[in-house]
């Protein structure tokens, strides 16, 4: 009896072993990712727009009907595997069979209508509807159990990319209120969420695809660009998004990359003296944008000309950025003040610091030239939240003269995914009210080749030599610190997406 129960002992502490071991082995495929500032929203209509969420959820618990070649634009299959334009309303998409929401739901067409649908719905504000349809409205129709046709309200040429960005969630997800627990089908599940603390994403053994390398993900947030890579030399974490340029000196693990995004400074055009196009043309001339590179901004980055990267398909390569010239700034403000402009009058410039590593560094010496130039500009930083609030229409009521710093990606490659919202009078991002600009923009986003591109050409030479709506600064570049124990590559998606299946162990 004795042996007997030795013998159950010894076998007790040896499964215990084994299932340590496992859980060892198991955790040695978790990471820890360290990003710049809180993920305080994870509603996937959202997941193109908001802070660090399509990092987060696109393509990880989310996933599109169709996906974008990083090096060609090219829409490629995913939850779709087939789609054709059957007339110049209708698309029609052929849907991969066998996959299921991470609830067991299965992935068909009435699925797709119900995701494609709450995009739509108002309660939500979807802000990737805003962004991808404007003003158009869909029909989405299940043809059989693995068809949808989409109907339009107006010819959408770029059906197939405007699809690489709309996240499938599982017909559970409500449309009375924002989602706090994503579901979709992707290869990893929301596990968790403390909006103080950390987000983490576990893998979903049910996913249709490959299995990724990577059991667990962790996120976690630090403000401050000299602590995330610190906390990836030392091994807390595996990724640090965000690295100021001065401290990526690492040639080993750190990666700079041109990544798709362009910062501004919108110029709200209603008050005076910001609704005197002298003064906006004054607000340009009055940045040196090359001083800045390799000082503040790394020595990568691209001054600006329009509002999207130079591959994007309606950029004019024609266009040149403002040049520096501070005197013809000041005899601009000179003759506008002549005229009755009260150019002294406070101009209020809204930034956050989470957007851009030495933001603060490089607004501050945009507004002391500004002051130099006889404007008078203050800075007020706030958090995400109010930044939101000033970028978005409805805007405030109870502002001043009003500019605001921020950031935009297009990785979908061409115009219509820019132009629409930030230039367009209805535009959700947008402070113009130009007839004869909607008019070129309107008919730009339902015509194809040639005439397609000419047309946000000429739009984009209106809206930077006539109308004057910004300051445009830099097609950026971010650096990203790598742990010796991964193997990540970014690209110019990566702002936008990082993928947990493409992360490998060394």
């Amino acid at each position: 009896m004795k042996t007997h129960v030795k013998v159950l002992t010894i076998l007790s502490i040896m499964a215990g072993a084994a299932a340590g071991m496992a859980h060892a082995q198991d955790a040695s495929k978790d990471i820890k990712i360290v990003l710049p500032s809180a993920v305080d929203v994870v509603e996937p209509c959202h997941m193109n727009s908001t802070g660090y969420i399509g990092q987060v959820i696109k393509q990880n618990v989310v996933e599109t009907l169709l996906t974008l070649d990083p090096k060609t634009n090219v829409p490629q299959p995913q939850l779709a595997t087939a789609w054709n334009q059957v007339d110049p309303l209708t698309w029609r998409v052929t849907l991969r069979e066998g996959v299921k929401f991470q609830d067991g739901t299965p992935f068909n067409a009435e699925a797709v209508v119900t995701a494609l649908n709450r995009q739509f719905v108002p309660e939500l504000a979807c802000r990737d509807k805003i962004r991808l349809f404007g003003k158009i409205t869909i029909q989405p129709k299940a043809v059989d159990a693995h068809t949808v046709d989409i109907v339009t309200s107006q010819p959408v040429p770029l059906m197939p990319t405007t699809l690489s960005q709309i996240g499938m969630t599982a017909p559970s997800t409500s449309t009375k209120e924002a989602s706090r627990l994503p579901v979709g089908t992707g290869p990893y599940t929301f596990t968790s969420w403390d909006p103080a603390q950390s987000l983490v994403l576990t893998r979903f053994d049910g996913y249709w695809g490959s299995q990724p390398q990577v059991r667990q993900g962790t996120y976690v947030w630090r403000s401050e660009p000299a602590l995330r890579a610190s906390m990836v030399q030392v091994g807390e974490a595996d990724i640090g998004l965000q690295i100021a340029p001065q401290d990526a000196v690492n040639p080993e693990t750190d990666i700079g990359y041109l990544n798709a995004e362009t910062n501004r400074v919108r110029i709200f055009m209603d008050q005076a003296p910001l609704n005197d196009v002298r003064v906006r043309k004054a607000l340009n001339l009055s940045v040196d944008r090359n001083a800045y590179i390799g000082t503040i901004m790394n020595d990568k980055v691209v001054a600006a000309s329009q509002y999207m990267i130079p591959s994007v398909n309606g950029t004019d390569p024609t266009l040149k950025p403002w040049p520096y010239d501070p005197d013809q700034a000041k005899a601009l403000i000179k003759e506008a003040k002549a005229a009755g402009v009260p150019v002294e009058k406070e101009i209020t410039l809204f930034a956050s610091d989470f957007q851009v590593a030495n933001m603060t560094e490089l607004i501050e010496t945009m507004v002391q030239g500004w002051q130099e130039v006889g404007l008078n500009v203050k800075i007020k930083l706030v958090d995400k939240i109010q930044h939101a609030a000033m970028r978005r229409k409805p805007y405030p009521v109870d502002r001043g003269p009003t500019m605001v710093h921020e950031l935009h990606d297009n990785t979908a490659g061409d115009a219509v995914f820019t132009m629409m919202v930030y230039y367009t009078s209805s535009g959700a991002l947008s402070h113009i009210s130009d007839p004869n600009l909607d008019k070129v923009l309107d008919e730009a986003s339902v015509s194809t080749g040639d005439k397609r591109r000419d047309l946000f050409r000429q739009a984009n030479r209106t809206i930077q030599q006539e109308i004057v709506p910004d300051v445009l600064l830099y097609h950026l570049v971010s650096y990203i610190r790598i742990g010796k124990r991964i193997a990540y590559q970014p690209d110019f998606t990566t702002g936008s997406k990082l993928e947990l299946s493409q992360i490998k162990f060394k």
